[in-house]
C-alpha cells in the first residue's frame, strides 16, 4: 500500500501525517509539498516527498497510479484539478478534506466547494469526503488564536452575532478523525462532518476565553448591518480578529451532525472549554498572553 498525501505541511496535515506514520509506517507515505513549504516535520518523520503542486498535473502524475491511495488536504477550491489527475492516473481510492462551509447560505463563499464535492461524487472513484468545521488549538490557528490575543489586549470587544451557534473542532480531534478514516472500508463512498462535540454560541466562546483570562471585558453589541459594514473596513487593521466574510457567517448557525463520525470512526471530540484551555496554556508558555 502507498499513500500519496497532499497538504501534509499545514498544522492539521502534520498531525495527520504523524498518526499515519504510526499507523502504516513512513515507507508507505509520499508527501507532495510545495517548494516554499516548511518541511521540517515531514523530514523528521522519514517519509518520501515530492516537490510540486496539486495544480500541476505532472506533479501528481509522477506519483499516482491505480494502486495508490490519495489524500488531499490542500484547499477545496483546487480539488477539481487534483481530481482530474487522480482520475487520469486510474486511482481507485481517494480522500478529500473539504469544509463544513459548504452548508453556508452565502453561495459566493461556498459554491466552488459544493461543486467540487459533487465532482468527487460523480468521478467513479471510491471516495471519502471529510468536512472540518472551524479549526482551533495551536499557535497556527488563525481563528481562536486571534480572538484570544485581542481579548487579552483590549478591555472591550465588539460582539457580532453573539447568539449564533458554532461548533469549532480542536486540531488534534480533527487529525484523529481523518487518520481513522484512511484505509477503513467502512468509509467507502461516505461523507463525514468532523466538528466539535456540541454547538456553542459565539457569546459563550468569548466568555469562555474571558473567564480563562480572568478579565472582565466590556462586550459591545453590534447590530447585524452595522457589524458587516464595520468589519469591511476594520478587517484591514492589524490584529482585528474577524473579516467581513466571517461576520456574515457569524450570523449563521453553524451546527453539524457528527453522529456518523462518532459511530463509524469512534470520533470523540473534546468540549470547547477543554480545547481552548489547552490552546491558551500553550500561548502562555510562548509569552503570547
Amino acid at each position: 500500500m502507498k499513500i500519496v498525501f497532499a497538504g501534509s505541511t499545514s498544522d492539521t496535515g502534520e498531525r495527520v501525517l504523524s498518526k499515519l506514520v504510526e499507523k502504516f509506517g513512513g515507507d508507505a507515505i509520499t508527501c507532495v509539498v510545495r517548494a516554499s513549504s516548511e518541511t521540517t516535520r515531514v523530514d523528521q518523520l522519514g517519509v518520501s516527498k515530492v516537490v510540486g503542486s496539486i495544480t500541476d498535473a505532472q506533479t501528481l502524475a509522477s506519483v499516482l497510479n491505480p494502486s495508490t491511495i490519495y489524500l488531499d488536504m490542500t484547499h477545496p477550491k483546487y480539488y477539481h484539478l487534483s481530481l482530474e489527475a487522480v482520475i487520469n492516473a486510474g486511482v481507485q481510492r481517494a480522500y478529500f478534506v473539504t469544509t463544513t462551509g459548504i452548508f453556508s447560505k452565502y453561495n459566493q463563499f461556498s459554491q466552488i466547494y459544493k461543486d467540487n464535492e459533487q465532482n468527487i461524487r460523480n468521478s467513479g472513484i471510491t471516495y471519502t469526503i471529510l468536512r472540518p468545521s472551524m479549526i482551533y488549538g495551536s499557535a497556527r490557528d488563525k481563528n481562536m488564536h486571534k480572538l484570544v490575543k485581542f481579548l487579552n489586549r483590549f478591555p472591550a470587544f465588539p460582539l457580532f452575532g453573539g447568539d449564533s451557534l458554532m461548533q469549532p473542532v480542536h486540531v488534534d480531534d480533527l487529525a484523529d478523525g481523518i487518520a481513522k478514516s484512511i484505509n477503513n472500508t467502512i468509509t467507502e463512498n461516505k461523507e463525514y462532518n468532523l466538528a466539535g462535540s456540541e454547538p456553542i454560541t459565539y457569546r459563550d466562546i468569548v466568555e469562555t476565553v474571558e473567564n480563562n483570562l480572568k478579565k472582565n471585558i466590556l462586550k459591545i453589541e453590534i447590530p447585524n448591518k452595522l457589524a458587516v459594514g464595520l468589519a469591511k473596513y476594520l478587517q484591514h487593521i492589524p490584529g482585528f480578529p474577524v473579516t467581513e466574510e466571517q461576520v456574515l457567517r457569524l450570523h449563521e448557525n453553524k451546527v453539524f451532525d457528527i453522529s456518523k463520525a462518532v459511530e463509524e470512526l469512534c470520533y470523540k471530540p473534546r468540549s470547547f472549554k477543554d480545547g481552548i484551555e489547552l490552546e491558551m496554556e500553550e500561548m502562555r508558555k510562548q509569552g503570547l498572553i
